[in-house]
């Protein structure tokens, strides 16, 4: 059966993320499991986590993947920053095992002018040392996703994710979240037939299928190439719907779980997974009528 979701609330509990993502049509779900905003979050409790694994039992995921925060930045060249954001990452990695959630995607970092080769390698060491300290937690997989390439970030190319995971101890424990709306930005021309295949051509030539767990299925309110991350209805961008058509029929990408990180909000994500569905059996209806919240992720 087709994984599709969104990245819900986990608003007054990540136990409620369950149900509200059951309630607009997911089969999967993305969540915060933390404030993203703050540095600090109060620890996940034992009643908390057994909740969790309770609500997952009567809100069946398929998939359950949490976004880290934003605020971690694995390259920073400043020394303070670095050590908050490898101890943040690494509180993640243990909400996660506590929660049961299989997935951790994060953003790699920038290198804020220190070089991408330094940037990729600092990224590497500090997840070589989370990896050993945490060597209890290989039940979570951590997840790299492709950045559209705004001023430092790293991971925009395919090699770029490439050059982390060979630097890595332990590849084994990684896989990758590709953003369409990213790899549009990034320069990847998704948006046609020929540019899908030959986007997935290099990524399997750069990183190996074998590697890919999860899509963020986004379109694009900048054009190709734009390095700007702006999130799009889906089909109501620039990348437009046989994209998205293609990504929950093609044999690559049909059997792992797809998230919506639309301007939409559950309603509209409702809508648009009813479309997803539609569209992938064949129906071809029209385009949901969903007003631009304008809030995305």
């Amino acid at each position: 059966m087709l994984q599709i979701g969104a990245h819900v609330s986990a608003a007054g509990g990540t136990p409620n993320a369950l149900g509200r993502g059951e309630e607009i049509g997911c089969n999967c779900i993305q969540i915060f499991t933390r404030n993203q905003r703050t540095w600090k979050a109060k620890p996940v409790s034992s009643t908390e986590a057994e909740e969790f694994h309770t609500k997952r039992g009567e809100h069946p995921m398929q998939t359950v993947m949490s976004h880290a925060s934003y605020l971690i930045n694995l390259a920073a060249p400043d020394e303070e920053k670095h050590q908050k954001s490898s101890a943040v990452f690494a509180e993640e990695l243990t909400r996660c095992q506590q929660l049961g959630i299989e997935l951790l995607n994060f953003h790699p970092g920038a290198h804020i002018e220190a070089g991408l080769e330094q940037g990729i390698e600092k990224i590497a060491t500090t997840l070589n040392a989370i990896c050993h300290e945490h060597a209890d937690k290989q039940d979570v997989t951590l997840v790299l996703e492709n950045v559209a390439g705004q001023g430092t970030t790293i991971g925009a190319d395919f090699a770029e994710l490439a050059a982390i995971i060979d630097l890595l101890d332990q590849p084994e424990r990684f896989g990758v979240c590709v953003d369409t709306a990213h790899a549009f930005a990034a320069g990847y021309e998704l948006h046609h037939e020929q540019g899908w295949e030959d986007m997935w051509q290099d990524f399997d030539t750069k990183i190996g299928l074998h590697r890919l767990c999860a899509l963020h299925i986004n379109d694009s309110k900048v054009g190709l190439g734009s390095r700007k991350d702006r999130h799009a209805l889906i089909g109501r961008g620039e990348i437009g719907p046989d994209a998205f058509i293609r990504a929950l029929t093609d044999q690559r990408t049909r059997d792992i779980p797809q998230f919506l990180e639309t301007p939409a909000g559950p309603e509209g994500w409702a809508e648009e997974i009813k479309w997803l569905r539609a569209s992938a059996a064949g129906d071809r209806p029209e385009l949901p009528e969903i007003a631009d919240s304008g809030v995305s992720l």
